[in-house]
């Protein structure tokens, strides 16, 4: 050491025991007040940012095209998703209705809500969108109905029904409505049956009269709603969300009580997730502090000690979150994670400073004395892990990867913070709280030598060390070849939320699935262009521009129509509701017969034997009061026919369509597909499930032979997770150059300097290696590992490598000295803080504290075996 850093030393030493030592009370409750002040004004100013997508820096290309395509459209950035799936088409258009109406209605929380295929123009033109096929067959379809359509048009009662169907029984072929009457049969058991039971049933004669009974546009459909975030909130979505569930609470009961609404979207998505990280942090950090307070109690066997450290901790934690607030200003997903980091690498400050004092003090030094000399042995030692620990964690801060480049600068400086709280608010503890143990007495049996094995025996057995580990090394080696890196973030959130299973469930389909691709076109040629050649690529299942929004074959389609509507008549206009008076028990009583006698002609088909005991189970409860019978009877003639007249209402506009041309489509449909700057937007639907990562690179690849900017979620989950790849080797390079530089500094002495990298770089290996063998792929989350076990884990090789230095004979007891002893319970208090980590519900953090607590210990046991018994010091074998 020069001069000058002696001084310095010295004039550092004299100040602290001016201004710590003698003060102890004073720097206390200065402490506990700006801890105060530093809490507060993290309460008030701190944010979380959840989207991934900022977790990346703006200016790489991927994301200036995301940007820009948000920037373009930017009704689709922020929304919720709603998927509402019925029973039948007229509950899920019910559904939507109302839950679409209720959403606009607040306008406290959302902003805009738009329904895909909803509205007038869909009413009237719907059936355009049909090809050919399709509408020929709706139509012949419609026209074997309309006899009945005219029929019951002209008695739209129970009676009128029961009639036509009875009559059409026990005429049997002979009658004169071209019906299938298997499926009204069957709706009319169920109607019966429902109304019997006390459940509401509505028939979905849409159903009956259109092959098309379920899929998307049908049973299933969306509803987009924009929702006003407030940013000063922890959770900005919360009480947008909360307006939905209310609102689909209301909705979802009684006649609709069948329907279900499924929730996902970003804003979901990024809500839930904070949810889970916010309850799954809070409990990692209290089992942190439970498991690292349990640890320093056998470490220290002293409850004041233990409580010191706790408190130091604390306050650490505090100003920490302070720094975080003055200097990022928010916390994102990863960052979140920092309080358990700074647990686990805090406490090994405390750990060896209070270790370090308590062996001092069992010497019988005073209190005074024993922390001067705990300060002038520990402190240079405590100031280089601080540096190095940090370094490890400032070497993300020159990355593209944003989101653990603020995890480094918040976490990194708070290695610092830590430090300066382990010489001030520590030490002044202990001044107050003095301990006061009896030491233990040098007896015959304490003198003698420890067992070799449990004191030098890396160094006695280092041949065999050696070996093993260069053969594991090998081994390690091969199966890094094997890593797999999982770049969809999907799969880092908690699987069991409603928004990721609604997610993936959307993934399953084709029609569904949110992981479409999107390429912006400067004008109509190249979007048409643009769209052939897509179409050609043998991953894309089908593409979608504005241009398929103008049907093809109008013509042939305006012409089938007019043809139907010809076919129906004039019926169609003076529909009209069920009348009263028409729900008899005659009608019922009428309809049964005909049941009972078609069954006894031909048999039961597996209709009418269940249509049988339905009416005989309804006839036995209209056995009543006559209010009590007319009201089963109004029931059962609104569960059939109330759906009838606004199925005939849909019918009769969609018969009316006209041409639809660029022009004509609605605004907001347009802006959907055409930015206000006139890109052109191209959707690109992929044909296999994209949750195979291996189909969803292969889809992101080939569309990119097409167009190298394609944007949208499939390209900023892969584009992301490469950039976090590089960021990774940035910062290990970067860590372990910094680290080497300032061991050379330090130790001066090249042998050592490797000596101390060797368990880092072996605990690296074998951390990689273990991902493959526990079946847990490198992410955005844990990818992190590698890099901070250089900083987190040199400390342990320079306390080791200086004990070296010291031992001497095979008296000397390595294991047992009070290096390693500090190296093993600062390392195992930081394993059990991340390994609190491993138990969250977010699979992302889960994994990251699972290799981090792998890696350190890793890292532990490579100091304390592989170091020693690759150090150049020889001891003989005792026999």
């Amino acid at each position: 050491m020069t001069k000058l850093a002696s001084r310095f030393l010295l004039r550092l030493i004299h100040g602290w025991e001016t201004h710590v030592m003698s003060h102890p009370w004073l720097v206390i409750l200065f402490f506990v007040a700006a801890c105060g002040l530093s809490l507060w004004y993290t309460v008030e100013n701190l944010s979380v940012n959840t989207n991934t997508a900022d977790m990346i820096a703006t200016d790489v290309p991927f994301q200036r095209n995301r940007i820009r395509l948000e920037t373009a459209f930017p009704q689709d950035v922020n929304t919720i998703l709603l998927l509402v799936e019925g029973q039948t088409p007229e509950d899920t258009q019910t559904a939507v209705e109302r839950i679409g109406d209720a959403l606009r209605a607040d306008r406290a929380d959302f902003s805009a809500v738009y329904v895909p295929d909803d509205g007038e123009f869909f009413a009237r033109n719907g059936l355009l969108y049909l090809s050919p096929q399709e509408l020929e067959s709706l139509a012949a379809q419609l026209a074997q109905a309309q006899p009945f359509i005219g029929r019951i048009a002209e008695d739209n009662t129970l009676r009128g029904l029961f009639g036509i169907v009875g009559q059409a029984l026990t005429e049997g072929d002979q009658h004169d409505l071209d019906l299938d009457l298997k499926p009204l049969l069957h709706k009319v058991r169920e109607a019966v049956a429902a109304v019997a039971a006390g459940r509401p049933y509505q028939v979905s004669w849409q159903q009956l009269m259109s092959s098309r009974n379920s899929g998307l546009g049908i049973t299933k459909r969306f509803i987009i709603a924009t929702p006003i975030l407030n940013f000063s909130e922890m959770q900005p979505a919360e009480k947008a969300i909360a307006a939905v569930d209310r609102i689909v609470a209301a909705t979802v009961q009684g006649e609709l009580a069948g329907v279900v609404v499924h929730k996902t979207g970003e804003v979901v998505l990024e809500h839930e997730e904070m949810q889970t990280i916010g309850l799954g942090m809070g409990g990692a950090g209290l089992a942190s502090l439970v498991l690292v307070s349990l640890t320093l109690w056998f470490a220290y066997r002293s409850f004041k000690l233990m409580f010191a450290t706790t408190l130091t901790l604390t306050m650490g934690l505090i100003f920490s979150l302070g720094f975080a607030t003055a200097a990022i200003g928010q916390l994102n997903l990863i960052s979140i994670g920092f309080a358990v980091l700074f647990i686990g690498m805090g406490d090994a400050y405390s750990s060896h400073f209070c270790l370090r004092y308590r062996e001092l003090i069992l010497r019988g030094q005073t209190d005074r004395d024993a922390l001067h000399g705990t300060l002038t042995s520990t402190g240079s030692s405590l100031v280089l892990s601080a540096i190095t620990g940090a370094l490890g964690l400032f070497a993300f801060i020159p990355t593209k990867y944003s989101g653990v480049a603020e995890l480094g600068v918040i976490a990194g400086t708070s290695m610092f913070i830590a430090l300066a709280t382990t010489f001030t608010v520590l030490p002044a503890l202990m001044r107050v709280m003095p301990i006061h143990p009896k030491p233990k007495l040098k007896t015959a049996k304490t003198r003698q030598k420890p067992p070799a094995f449990s004191s030098n025996w890396p160094l006695r057995y280092a041949k065999q060390v050696r070996i093993v580990t260069i053969l594991l090394g090998l081994g390690a080696l091969g199966l890094v070849f094997q890593v797999q890196v999982d770049f969809n973030p999907l799969n880092l959130r908690d699987q069991s939320t409603e928004s990721v299973k609604t997610f993936k469930y959307l993934l399953q389909s084709q029609d569904t699935t949110p992981m479409t691709l999107a390429s912006l076109a400067p004008n109509a040629e190249e979007a048409q262009t643009r769209k052939a050649r897509f179409e050609r690529l043998p991953t894309v299942d089908r593409v979608m521009n504005i241009f398929d929004l103008v049907p093809g074959e109008q013509e042939d389609k305006l012409a089938i129509l007019s043809d139907l509507a010809l076919v129906m008549g004039p019926q169609l206009e003076s529909f009209t509701g069920p009348k009263p008076g028409g729900a008899t028990v005659a009608a019922v009583e009428q309809f049964h017969r005909a049941v009972q006698e078609r069954l006894a002609a031909s048999g039961d088909d597996g209709v009418l034997g269940p249509l049988d005991q339905a009416l005989n189970t309804f006839r036995a409860q209209l056995e009543t009061t006559p209010a009590a019978r007319q009201a089963l009877l109004d029931r059962l003639q609104s569960s059939l026919l109330d759906p009838l007249p606004p199925i005939i209402a849909n019918l009769r506009k969609s018969l009316d369509a006209q041409p639809i041309t660029l022009e004509s489509l609605p605004k907001d449909l347009v802006e959907r597909w055409i930015s206000a700057d006139g890109l052109y937007r191209l959707q690109i639907f992929p044909k296999k499930d994209l949750n195979d990562l291996d189909n969803l690179r292969e889809f992101i690849l080939d569309a990119q032979k097409v167009d190298p900017d394609v944007t949208d979620l499939p390209v900023t989950y892969l584009e992301s997770m490469n950039e976090v790849i590089v960021a990774f080797q940035q910062a290990f390079a970067i860590a372990f150059a910094l680290t080497t530089v300032i061991l050379l500094i330090v130790l001066r002495n090249i042998k050592d300097t490797l000596l101390v990298l060797l368990p880092l770089l072996l605990a690296s290996l074998f951390t990689a290696a273990m991902t493959v063998l526990v079946g847990v792929p490198f992410n955005f989350a844990n990818i992190i590992a590698l890099p901070l076990l250089f900083g987190l884990g040199v400390d342990s090789g320079i306390h080791m490598a200086h004990r070296l230095h010291y031992l001497r004979s095979s008296e000397d007891n390595l294991l047992s000295s009070s290096e390693a002893r500090g190296v093993l319970y600062g390392s195992l208090t930081t394993v059990f803080s991340f390994s609190s980590l491993a138990f969250t519900h977010h699979a992302g953090t889960a994994s990251m504290g699972m290799l981090l607590a792998i890696g350190l210990l890793l890292t532990l046991v490579c100091a304390l075996v592989v170091l020693p018994a690759f150090s150049t010091l020889r001891l003989p074998r005792t026999h």
